[in-house]
């Protein structure tokens, strides 16, 4: 396994708290949702 010795930044931590947010109020796409949108346009 690789691993990255640079801490993360302010802004990357920011990011991944907002997404485990996204993930824990639902806020999520399945990839067959995404597909389907995509395909639409």
């Amino acid at each position: 396994m690789a691993v990255d010795d640079e801490p993360l930044s302010d802004a990357a931590i920011k990011a991944i708290e907002e997404s485990l947010e996204d993930i824990k109020l639902g806020r999520v796409y399945t990839l067959e949702q995404v597909m389907a949108e995509l395909k639409d346009e």
